[in-house]
């Protein structure tokens, strides 16, 4: 028998694959590599081309809430009337208004123990915001606190913070508004502490957070009602962010202690991937197709109709808010402090929109408020169970102009007389006069 590699049948075969095959797999493997660098140089000029676009519009990486806040923004300086800028913002001039925002929007947030944040301090011209954690008012008092003045702590959400200086806000004019009627027989000095997005969740814990870090004020107010019915849940705004980067942190030593993270992390790869421009370009574009639309400013006629939130949310909603104020007033007593809670004036109740400029056709969270304001109002007929509750909520009913400066925040003016209704109402005991807003 033959030797099987000599045969030629297999020489033929051998010759095929030198003459034919390994040429074909020569041409295969340049043609792939070709391809890949060709791939890999267009995936460069994608992305440096989407890195020149986001460059040009970087509203395009926006989320739904940021555009929201510049639209507002845009709104606020485009929209109001020249001759009303100095009276609604209470400046000497209006040209004043555009050196505030520029000061307004370099805050921002940072985070804070126990309430997830706060705005970040800036003094300036405009802002005002002190490391203590409250926002000035005009003729500010010392911090620490003085026992010489009646101290008077003032909490709520971003209405309480005040759009516009520092001056234009409820908690600056009330400490006016009591000086004036010399209440209390002493200075009042009013420490500004109203943080965008809170409600009362957050407001009673910093309530107790400042007292426990012997911050003892004479008495405190509560401004509440439009955010509480925002965050249906009772969760700070931003906790998933925070939750997220909590979690993973902590996820991360877990797997270090326990020897899971000498594997590939692939997820390093996804972000990498997922931080290229052209991938975020993608996304962005890709987000904006499948959103709802940011609210517009049309007026009454041109407003969404809404459904309201199940009546057992909004119910909820006012058993915690009553929860809180009920343990704020039993703290506060307990402590000798005086406590006044007031439930504020909203847009969207016993207000005559067609006089609201900036009346949006969209609600959003704040539709909660809408249908829950009602509610509330038949459980303050039926009587709460404190003697320091102020009903401000139908203040507006017989106005026939506009006292918001935006869609839900308040007009300098507007500020002054909240202010006026409170210090009516107030006395050194933490009982109310018993007047209302009718």
């Amino acid at each position: 028998m033959s030797n099987f590699w000599d045969d030629e049948r297999v020489r033929r075969a051998r010759r095929l694959v030198r003459e034919k095959a390994l040429p074909e797999l020569g041409s295969i493997f340049t043609i792939t590599c070709i391809s890949l660098v060709g791939g890999l140089i267009f995936l460069l000029f994608a992305n440096w081309a989407a890195s020149g676009y986001l460059r040009a519009n970087p509203d395009i990486l926006l989320s739904r809430a940021e555009r929201i806040n510049e639209n507002t923004r845009s709104v606020r300086e485009k929209m109001i009337p020249p001759d009303k800028i100095a009276e609604w913002y209470d400046f000497t001039s209006p040209d004043e208004l555009q050196p505030m925002w520029d000061e307004y929007y370099q805050a921002g947030a940072v985070f804070e123990s126990y309430v997830h944040y706060r705005s970040r301090t800036l003094i300036g011209d405009y802002y005002g915001m002190r490391d203590e954690g409250f926002r000035n008012v005009r003729d500010q008092g010392p911090w620490p606190l003085e026992t010489s003045n009646y101290n008077i702590f003032f909490f709520g959400g971003s209405t309480s913070f005040g759009v516009g200086p520092y001056w234009g806000t409820v908690a600056s004019y009330l400490q006016q508004e009591l000086n004036s009627a010399d209440k209390f027989g002493r200075p009042v000095k009013v420490y500004n502490f109203g943080r965008s997005g809170y409600h009362s969740n957050q407001e009673q814990i910093l309530f107790h957070r400042l007292i426990s870090d012997g911050h003892m004020p004479d008495a405190v107010v509560f401004l509440d009602g439009l955010n509480d019915f925002c965050f249906l849940d009772g969760q700070p705004s931003s906790w998933q962010m925070l939750a997220r980067h909590f979690d993973s942190v902590n996820e991360q030593a877990r797997a270090r202690s326990s020897g899971e993270d000498v594997d590939t992390n692939w997820s390093d790869l996804g972000t990498f991937i997922s931080g290229m421009p052209l991938t975020r370009l993608i996304g962005a574009w890709n987000a904006r197709s499948n959103e709802e639309a940011i609210p517009t400013y049309t007026g009454p006629q041109g407003a969404i109709d809404e459904p309201s939130p199940p009546a057992e949310k909004l119910n909820k909603v006012i058993d915690r808010y009553l929860g809180n104020i009920g343990q704020v007033e039993a703290v506060a007593k307990a402590n000798g402090i005086a406590s006044f809670f007031v439930w504020q004036p909203i847009p969207t109740y016993k207000y005559s929109a067609e006089h609201h400029l900036f009346y949006p056709d969209r609600l959003g969270c704040h539709t909660g408020s809408k249908f829950g304001y009602p509610i509330m109002a038949k459980r303050v007929e039926q009587g709460l169970n404190t003697e320091s509750f102020i009903w401000a909520a139908d203040m507006q009913k017989d106005l026939r102009e506009n006292v918001y400066i935006d869609a839900f925040h308040y007009t300098a003016p507007f500020s002054r007389d909240i202010a006026k209704l409170i210090a009516g109402n107030m006395t050194p005991f933490g009982t109310t006069t018993g007047k209302t807003s009718e």
